[in-house]
C-alpha cells in the first residue's frame, strides 16, 4: 500500500494547487465555502494560510508554485497562499453545473 505522503504530488502552478485542495473537500464544504461572505472567508484564509504555506512548501523550496503565485498579478495580496485560496474561491463562484478535478 502506498504512503498518503509518498503519493502527494506537490502542486506547482496556482490553479493545480487549486484543484488539489478542491478535491479534499466534501460536496457541503464545497457549498458552504461557495456561499461565504467575503467577511467569513477573510477568516477561514487566516486560518487555513499556515497550513497551505507548510503542506505546499512554499517557503521551503516550491520555487515553481512560488512562480505561479507571484505570476497572478493580484493587486490585493501578495501572500502566495491567500492568491490560492482566492483561486479556489474563484472558481466556486464561476461554477455552474459538473466540477470535474482530474
Amino acid at each position: 500500500m502506498i504512503d498518503k505522503k509518498e503519493s502527494y504530488r506537490t502542486p506547482s502552478t496556482v490553479n493545480e494547487a487549486a484543484e488539489l485542495l478542491l478535491s479534499d473537500l466534501l460536496i457541503q464544504h464545497l457549498h458552504a465555502l461557495s456561499r461565504m461572505t467575503d467577511q467569513e472567508f477573510e477568516l477561514l484564509c487566516d486560518h487555513v494560510t499556515p497550513y497551505l504555506i507548510e503542506e505546499f512548501k512554499l517557503w521551503q523550496g516550491n520555487d515553481a508554485l512560488l512562480a505561479s503565485c507571484c505570476n497572478q498579478n493580484e493587486i490585493e495580496h501578495n501572500d502566495p497562499a491567500r492568491i490560492i485560496l482566492n483561486r479556489v474561491k474563484e472558481i466556486l463562484n464561476n461554477f455552474s453545473g459538473f466540477l470535474v478535478i482530474t
